[in-house]
């Protein structure tokens, strides 16, 4: 008796198992569009887009939270 719920229970888990990895293989995610990139997107163009950014003068920045840490 105990012989035949082991494998009434193997056959089930084996069973549920099975399902499992086979609903997982028609699962399709759509491929959504990312906002902001195209196509052309590059890794030039992008380097471009980086040298053009303006950060002004960091170092004056600096100067000012460095006088301060020098303060405590």
């Amino acid at each position: 008796m105990r012989k035949t719920l082991w494998i009434i229970g193997a056959v089930i888990a084996i069973g549920v198992l099975w399902w499992i990895l086979r609903s997982g293989e028609n699962l399709e995610l759509p491929q959504l569009p990312l906002p902001g990139v195209s196509e052309e997107d590059t890794a030039g163009k992008i380097q471009q887009d980086l040298e053009q950014i303006d950060l002004g003068d960091i170092d004056k920045e600096f100067e000012s939270i460095d006088a301060d840490l020098n303060n405590l």
